[in-house]
């Protein structure tokens, strides 16, 4: 570049926007050169925002005198060009601004440019995104089983420098976690720069791994990327990957958009996990894209998973997948025998199953310990007056407000919506009728909660749901007391079920499971098959005595709980194939999902039945692509706004890609963001939806 010739860069921000746009480079004044990558401070409208340079020149279309500077750069090294080919892959599969791909996934932290001109330096001396591990203990490969050490060698035999996707598929307690952290060792030691990235669906998961992660490599640098941290603890965490100074990243979802300079594998752990897929804003999956940095850095990567998920699963059989199976459980632990039980007839205040009850009673004469799973939080789903019928709807959604016996700081009975958070107190007297008859249905934690309190009154109950683990640090106290045996009975929802190496439990209940089985979800028979299976894997791992899981179904004969009985993942698997491709379904077929919200119901509808006027009229008819009619979401209001639908379904990935983004193309050309012009309603498109 002629050094006389003005410097452009162009820049995208974190808005609703495909544009990038152009602003002057002054290298004195910002005493840099400018670098594809790097992240500024520009002037934007009435504002100054962060944005991301994605092009050098000396070309614009617009008058040099009208272009505004770039005021500031931030003290960080450009994200590299691999970071960036991701960025643009995920922006075009998922129809999403580049700029709100790529900003929204780095640290508020640097996107607020006031802390640019903090030393760093004293913030990390000050706080340290993870607390380092005293212990000195090691996973020994002589404490490896036969099958442990098969699956390492597989894993060795890999070829530096390719792509690979292998799936670690092994039964609970079989451990999958000691493998791939031995695999990681002798990636790093082979390179001392080497950085290594393993990903976990939820928050509650991390601390468990971490101490496992701080015990295998306790002279490594270890950074910890979740939601649950402060800003400034994130921050100082996402410089320490991107500089090459963490050598292995643990993080959730968003971890997948680190910049990682020496990155040589990526683990997924339960990678079947529906939490890896967003499902708001940038709808992307975090396991299919840490696929796709896999392959575009040539990498391996491993996908672990008790009960890998379909498009897994179906990759397997393909043959673009390698399987390494550990059948066994370490120490040669059987798992839990499975009985299903049918609801007792109701009786009176006690909810729970008799023979279940029975089975607690023993298991506590036994000293071990219980696992109750519902899910449903709350004390109840729904109040009701058993006068006149009324229900405790909450009027923002069209949902009901479920009954809390304590619900944040309140500590009389309250109701709350759980999709728009709106909270009430529970009316004295029914709205419609006024009796004064109110009366809960159904139940939930609290409930379970206080009646295993009255059964068992000497007994340690212990609630694990989303009120009482509103933080990482509640979570980690509730796990603690799981953990160390103080806690007799633990009652919960699935976050129990993922991932614990609890050491004595000896019981499971699942309540209510046909719940979560019989729903408008096509996928609802695979997760509660694998939730079945990871909550009964709590059972029974640091112990050779009889462990049994108990089961409440008033559908014993469905497949799921046939399947179950035996642990049959094979068979459930090959059975829910069938089903999938007689209908078309994922990973048989792909699909995309068009949302569209306003005040008023017959606007969306409006907006949508346009909408799939003008898919018709481009669509691909040989491609197989289908245009469903449009339809009020399952939540048809939620806070006040009227939400629909519209399902696009394709035998080919391909033609729906092509549909899709000319769809947005058209949509963005009569709307400002993501907002029509002409009758507001609120759009965005979805990619391999997982509700529909």
């Amino acid at each position: 570049m002629n050094q006389s010739a003005p410097i452009i860069v162009k820049v995208v921000v974190d808005r609703p926007l495909n544009d990038a746009f152009d602003y002057s480079w002054n290298s004195a004044s910002l005493n840099a050169k400018p670098e594809i990558g790097m992240l500024v401070e520009v002037p934007f409208g009435r504002t100054n925002l962060v944005g991301l340079v994605i092009e050098v020149s000396s070309y614009t279309q617009i008058n040099q005198t009208k272009l505004k500077n770039v005021l500031q750069v931030a003290p960080l090294i450009p994200l590299d060009s691999r970071l960036m080919q991701l960025g643009y892959f995920a922006s075009q599969y998922y129809i999403h601004g580049l700029g709100e791909t790529l900003i929204s996934a780095i640290p508020k932290w640097w996107r607020t440019s006031t802390h640019w001109n903090k030393p760093l330096e004293q913030l990390i001396a000050k706080e340290k995104a993870t607390a380092q591990s005293n212990s000195k203990k090691k996973i020994a490969q002589n404490q490896l089983n036969e099958e442990q050490t098969h699956a390492i060698q597989i894993l060795s035999n890999h070829q530096a420098g390719t792509f690979n996707t292998y799936l670690l598929n092994g039964v609970t307690g079989s451990g999958k976690t000691a493998v791939y952290l031995t695999f990681i060792e002798s990636l790093l030691k082979l390179d001392r720069g080497a950085q290594a990235l393993i990903m976990l669906p939820e928050i509650n998961l991390t601390p468990q791994l971490q101490r496992r992660i701080q015990e295998h490599f306790p002279e490594e640098n270890l950074a910890i990327l979740h939601s649950g941290l402060t800003e400034k603890q994130r921050g100082i965490a996402w410089h320490q990957a991107m500089t090459g100074a963490a050598r292995i990243v643990l993080g959730t979802r968003l971890s997948i958009m680190t910049p990682l300079p020496k990155l040589v594998a990526i683990i997924v752990d339960e990678e079947n996990d529906s939490s890896f897929k967003q499902q708001e804003g940038l709808g992307y999956s975090a396991r299919d894209l840490a696929i796709w940095r896999a392959k575009n850095e040539r990498l391996p990567i491993i996908l672990v998973s008790a009960t890998p998920s379909s498009q897994t699963w179906h990759a397997v059989k393909e043959g673009r997948y390698q399987e390494i199976r550990l059948t066994g459980r370490v120490g040669g632990f059987q798992s839990p025998s499975v009985e299903l039980v049918s609801p007792d007839k109701s009786s009176g205040s006690i909810t729970i199953n008799s023979k279940m009850i029975s089975a607690l009673e023993d298991n506590l004469h036994k000293n071990r310990q219980s696992l109750i799973l519902i899910n449903r939080r709350g004390m109840a789903p729904v109040i009701t007056c058993l006068s006149c019928g009324w229900l405790s709807e909450c009027n923002n959604c069209s949902s009901y407000m479920v009954m809390h016996r304590q619900l944040g700081h309140f500590k009389s009975p309250m109701m709350c919506c759980h999709h728009c958070g709106q909270a009430k107190t529970i009316p004295q007297r029914c709205p419609l009728c006024g009796d004064t008859d109110l009366q809960p249905l159904g139940r939930g934690t609290q409930k379970i909660e206080d009646q295993l309190q009255t059964l068992f009154p000497e007994a340690k109950v212990l609630r694990v749901d989303a009120d009482t683990a509103r933080t990482s640090k509640k979570s980690d106290a509730l796990f603690g007391e799981i953990h160390d045996g103080s806690a007799q009975i633990i009652v919960g929802t699935q976050m129990l079920a993922k991932g614990h190496d609890y050491q004595n439990i000896g019981l499971v209940c699942v309540l209510d499971a046909d719940a979560r089985l019989y729903s408008n979800d096509y996928m609802a028979p695979e997760h509660l098959f694998a939730q079945l299976v990871q909550v009964a894997g709590r059972a029974g791992r640091f112990s050779g005595e009889p462990t049994q899981i108990l089961i409440e179904t008033r559908y014993p004969n469905d497949p799921v709980y046939q399947y179950i009985k035996t642990f049959d993942l094979a068979g459930f698997m090959e059975n829910l194939m069938l089903t999938r491709q007689e209908a078309g379904l994922p990973p048989f077929g792909y699909q995309a999902l068009v949302h569209a919200e306003a005040k008023q119901r017959q606007e969306v509808l409006a907006w949508l039945n346009h909408t799939k006027e003008y898919l018709q009229s481009i669509a691909d008819t040989q491609a197989g692509i289908t245009i469903f009619d449009p339809v009020p979401k399952s939540i048809a209001r939620l806070g006040g706004w009227e939400r629909s639908q519209l399902l696009i379904e394709s035998r080919q990935r391909g033609p729906l890609q092509a549909l899709l983004s000319a769809l947005d193309q058209y949509l963005r050309e009569r709307s400002v963001g993501r907002i029509s012009k002409i009758s507001k309603v609120r759009w965005s498109i979805e990619r391999d939806p997982l509700i529909i």
